[in-house]
């Protein structure tokens, strides 16, 4: 079972800025998330994050995902589930199976990526079913991969993974014929229209996905090694409620300083009971949850507690 200083369950803006401070101040410092970037992937262009000239949102996510990791946080990719209160912490299990353990969490989970809601989805995350294609490329080469979704989103995956010489497919819902068909297409990406996902079949990893016309409910089998979905985000906190104090609209309150109802527990993002909901105030917010996990931590090891973080201070 893995034990860390401090957990994050999130991988945008908010969960990697938290991992960023954390880190930085020499906690050990994991986080699970099932994708990297959350909804900022989805915006082709941001010009309004103070001191980063106009660029993508998946650009911004890459630069600070390597920040983290530079400082030593570690990235897990699989999907929170449940948590509950341990002697000394917390522990986190995941749909993947596994068990992890910390001193002190931050929930930054914000939205979820949406699910295909395919029979044996579940079973296949993570063996061959992702929802991050900036995390799992470097996976699949020379492979034939089929992208669920369309937009800037569907446009970034097929970008990335054709960089590993992978054959890729894209598949919608509807029969569109716009600028992103043309740009898909400008990438040698074969585009499967009016259709859904109805199964995903393999032994032990994923081995091809049986396909339904959503006008005439005609099946077909395609024979593929992966399968990215890029169908937006959705809020799913049904999993802390009971664990935090939630409001009606099902975010985590927190204070300003990013405290939960639970001691030890601390949440930052679109996930919290904050009305704005923009990149910059949720990294802002994962600031300020990791330096109250700092001090939390540093209170409970009889430290003396920071107002600053302008250079690391570990004393």
């Amino acid at each position: 079972m893995a034990l860390y200083d401090v957990l994050i369950v999130g991988g945008g803006p908010a969960g990697l800025s938290a991992a960023i401070y954390s880190s930085r101040q020499g906690f050990k410092t994991g986080v699970i998330t099932i994708d990297v970037g959350g909804q900022l992937t989805l915006t082709p262009m941001i010009e309004n994050y103070p001191g980063v000239s106009a660029t993508s949102g998946f650009k911004l996510v890459g630069v600070m995902m390597e920040q983290a990791s530079s400082f030593g946080a570690e990235f897990i990719y699989d999907e929170a589930m449940e948590v509950e209160e341990v002697d000394n912490g917390f522990r986190v299990r995941t749909r993947g199976g596994k068990t992890y353990e910390c001193r002190a969490l931050i929930l930054a989970f914000g939205k979820r990526p949406r699910k295909l809601k395919a029979l044996n989805e579940e079973r296949f995350v993570g063996k061959g079913v992702s929802y991050c294609a900036v995390c799992d490329a470097p996976l699949y080469r020379n492979k034939r991969l089929l992208v669920v979704g369309w937009g800037e989103p569907a446009l970034e995956a097929v970008s990335i993974l054709k960089r590993y010489g992978n054959e890729v497919l894209v598949a919608h819902g509807s029969r569109r014929s716009d600028e992103f068909a043309e740009k898909l297409r400008e990438l040698e990406a074969e585009i499967i229209q009016g259709v859904k996902v109805k199964e995903i079949r393999g032994e032990d990893l994923v081995e091809e996905v049986v396909l339904e016309d959503v006008e005439t409910g005609e099946v077909k089998v395609l024979k593929v090694d992966g399968i990215f979905v890029e169908l937006g985000y959705v809020t799913e906190a049904d999993w802390v409620k009971g664990f935090v104090e939630v409001n009606e609209r099902g975010e985590i309150i927190v204070d300003e300083l990013g405290r939960t109802s639970s001691e030890g527990v601390f949440a930052a993002g679109d996930v919290t009971n904050f009305p704005y909901k923009q990149a910059v105030i949720a990294a802002a917010q994962g600031a300020i949850a990791a330096l109250s996990a700092s001090n939390y931590l540093r209170r409970i090891m009889g430290r003396s507690e920071i107002r600053s973080d302008w250079r690391k201070l570990m004393g």
